[in-house]
């Protein structure tokens, strides 16, 4: 037997209200919304049972929305726009008691909207919205955290969305949310082919330096760069000084998504690329990790715009 239920709430900071089908069978109600709350870190699977592989991951506090009645201790869930499973214990489906919203999360790796998420232009649900992310968007933050918020590059500029539905995933992200804005009257698939060169490299954050590496595990700068326009379909040369060599050179007021940014000298010994909002993705040097960092950090030397 069904029973249609009205349910009036907020999803990812966006206010929904609409019939919500509850089931009832015997005697007991699963209602497939609100989402679940998770009430420790736990692993997202792409079936019941731990023989299946993890997908993703929940911290304490974060939502997600189950598409089943729990069974043999297990519940479908809808993570990326698939099914998938988890643990039914580490998960509360009463909606009474709930564990606090997560303040912080882990920053690298591809993060996946389990909901509609609102983009805002700063961390708080007043700031202003200015998009949306669909659930199962995959995406990177830049690794900046604040009041439950995590920063992201969209349309060029440095935005804000809610950790509460932004679960660790696998794959790579997305390059509608890291995308820059078009420019300079150059050709739009030209456009298109920065952003998701640029969506590559936000995929690889996190991934350690090492000098001489192209990955996948791996980069030194040049070889990150180098990595994300092949998978745009653009060859490089390896070095940064070729780099600097070869390409469309553009001044620093047109830059846009996927332009490669060169520091220290007119023979430049370190390339990045442009995300937006003066910040750069890059492979820094040996002991750390592919990160975001402001361009203004370091001493600038030129762009160029691979065609």
């Amino acid at each position: 037997m069904f029973k249609l239920v009205r349910i009036v709430g907020m999803t990812g900071g966006v206010a929904v209200s609409g019939a919500v089908v509850v089931a009832l069978t015997g005697g007991t109600a699963f209602a497939a919304s609100p989402p679940a709350v998770a009430t420790t870190t736990v692993n997202i699977r792409s079936g019941a049972g731990t023989s299946h592989r993890v997908v993703g991951e929940l911290v304490r506090g974060q939502r997600i929305s189950v598409i089943s009645r729990p069974k043999a201790g297990w519940v479908k869930v809808d993570f990326g726009g698939s099914s998938a499973a988890m643990a039914a214990r580490y998960l509360n489906l009463t909606g009474t008691d709930l564990p606090s919203a997560p303040t912080r999360i882990p920053t690298a790796g591809v993060k996946v909207a389990t909901e509609t998420l609102n983009i805002r232009t700063g961390p708080g649900k007043t700031r202003k919205v200015v998009g949306t992310l669909r659930a199962g968007s995959r995406i990177s933050l830049t690794g900046k955290l604040s009041r439950g918020f995590a920063q992201i590059s969209y349309d060029g500029h440095l935005r804000w969305v809610s950790i509460t539905y932004l679960a660790s995933g696998t794959g790579t992200a997305s390059g509608g949310g890291s995308s820059g804005g078009a420019g300079g009257g150059t050709s739009v698939s030209s456009a298109s082919k920065g952003k998701r060169a640029l969506a590559f490299a936000e995929s690889q954050l996190g991934k350690p330096y090492r000098y001489g590496a192209v990955g996948p595990n791996s980069y030194d700068c040049s070889g990150l760069v180098l990595a994300a326009w092949k998978a745009a379909g653009v060859a490089l040369p390896r070095t940064s000084q070729q780099q600097y060599a070869q390409g469309h050179r553009i001044a620093k007021s047109q830059l846009r998504a996927g332009d490669l940014v060169f520091f220290y000298g007119q023979r430049p010994s370190h390339v990045a690329m442009y995300v937006g909002d003066g910040m750069v993705i890059h492979a820094p040097r040996p002991g750390k990790k592919v990160q975001y960092i402001k361009m203004s950090y370091m001493p600038y030397a030129g762009a160029v715009r691979p065609s």
